[in-house]
C-alpha cells in the first residue's frame, strides 16, 4: 500500500477532572469526566500501532473545574489543577511518538496563564509538559509537514476575556467587544442572541488582526508554492459546521478566516479545517471550495460501546484518511 506524506494521531477536548458524572449546564450532553482517561489511553494504544510524525491534541485538555470551584465561587489551589493535568499528561507520555501538538482551547485559559502555556505546565510525575506555543514561544504558526503540505495552527483565543489567562484579570477591550454583541452575556448561556451571533459568548475568541494578516500571508505563500494546507483550530470556522447553524461554538472573527480561505486567488489551497470545541463533532464539506470541515468529538461523551474517539490521520496527494473510532457505534 502507498504511504502517505505524513501521519499524525488527533485527540480533542479530553476536558479531563476528577469528578463524578454530570449533564452540562444546559442539560443537553451528559459529561464522563474520569471515563476519558480510558479513552487517552485507548487512544495512545492505538497511535503507538502506527509510525505517526506528529501527535495533536487540539485544545481543552482539563476541565474548568480543576481551577474554580463552583460552589465556593473561588479558585482552588494551583497543585489540584496540576494534578489532574498530570493524569492526562502520564498517559499522553507513554506515546512511542514524542513529537505532540497541543492548540489553545477556552479551557487551557482558565486553567493556566498565558506565559505558562507558552513556556510549558509541567506536572507530577511525567516529563511531558503542556506547551501550545511553537519553539518560537508563539501561539500561532505554520510548518511544512511533508512534500506540498503546510500544516497551519492558528490561536483562536489571541482575542479573548480570558486571553491572559488564569487570574491575570478580564481583557477589557473584548469584554467591550462582547458586550457589544451580546447584551446578556453576564448570564453566560442563557438568553444569548440567535443564529450567528450566538457565537458572541464568553467561552469563544476571534484571531485578531495581526493573525488574520499573518494567515492571509500564510496561504498566499503556500499557494504560491504549490502547498496544499490543513487548519489545527479549536474553535470551528465555517457556521454550515455548527450543531444545528447555532454558531454557539464559532470563531468570533470566523467570517474574515474564511474570506481568505475562499479568496478566489488561492481557492483551493487550503484543504481541511481540523476542530475540536463542539462536543458531538461534525464533518461538513464547503461544496464552493471543497475544504473539509472536521471537528473532533470530546472523550467526555464516550460511551462503553466504543473506544473512542480518536483518530489516526494519513495524508496523501490528493486525500486525507481518517482512521479510528467515533463516541459511539454511530460516529
Amino acid at each position: 500500500s502507498r504511504e502517505p506524506h505524513f501521519r499524525f494521531g488527533l485527540l480533542a477536548d479530553i476536558q479531563y477532572c476528577d469528578g463524578d458524572d454530570r449533564k452540562n449546564i444546559t442539560g443537553t450532553q451528559m459529561r464522563r469526566y474520569r471515563n476519558t482517561l480510558n479513552v487517552a489511553e485507548r487512544a495512545v494504544e492505538y497511535f503507538n500501532t502506527h509510525e505517526c510524525d506528529f501527535l495533536v491534541h487540539n485544545g481543552d485538555i482539563t476541565d474548568h473545574q480543576c481551577a474554580f470551584d463552583f460552589a465556593s465561587d473561588d479558585f482552588k489551589p494551583i497543585e489540584r489543577g496540576r494534578e489532574d493535568l498530570g493524569a492526562v499528561m502520564r498517559i499522553l507520555s507513554r506515546a512511542k511518538c514524542a513529537e505532540w501538538l497541543f492548540t489553545v482551547g477556552n479551557h487551557e485559559l482558565y486553567n493556566f496563564t498565558r506565559e505558562e502555556l507558552r513556556q510549558g505546565v509541567a506536572s507530577p510525575g511525567n516529563s511531558l509538559n503542556l506547551k501550545c506555543s511553537n519553539a518560537d514561544g508563539e501561539f500561532y504558526y505554520s510548518f511544512k509537514a511533508g512534500p506540498g503540505w503546510r500544516v497551519m495552527v492558528l490561536d483562536p483565543y489571541a482575542v479573548s476575556i480570558y486571553r491572559k489567562g488564569r487570574q491575570q484579570g478580564l481583557c477589557e477591550e473584548a469584554v467591550e467587544l462582547l458586550r457589544k454583541h451580546n447584551p446578556n452575556v453576564d448570564l453566560f448561556v442563557k438568553e444569548n442572541p440567535d443564529g450567528l451571533a450566538g457565537r458572541w459568548v464568553p467561552f469563544n475568541g476571534g484571531l485578531g488582526k495581526e493573525q488574520i494578516a499573518w494567515a492571509r500571508e500564510t496561504i498566499r505563500a503556500a499557494s504560491a508554492a504549490d502547498e496544499k494546507v490543513l487548519i489545527f483550530s479549536h474553535l470551528l470556522i465555517h457556521p454550515h459546521s455548527t450543531a444545528k447553524r447555532s454558531g454557539k461554538t464559532l470563531m468570533w472573527d470566523y467570517d474574515e478566516i474564511l474570506e481568505i480561505i475562499e479568496a478566489e486567488e488561492t481557492r483551493g489551497c487550503v484543504k481541511c479545517v481540523v476542530s475540536g470545541h463542539q462536543h458531538e463533532g461534525t464533518k461538513w464539506q464547503c461544496e464552493k471550495t471543497g475544504v473539509h470541515y472536521i471537528g473532533m468529538e470530546s472523550p467526555m461523551l464516550a460511551m462503553d460501546v466504543s473506544p473512542g474517539p480518536f483518530a489516526i490521520v494519513e495524508v496523501f496527494d490528493d486525500e486525507i484518511v481518517f482512521k479510528g473510532y467515533g463516541r459511539n457505534e454511530d460516529s
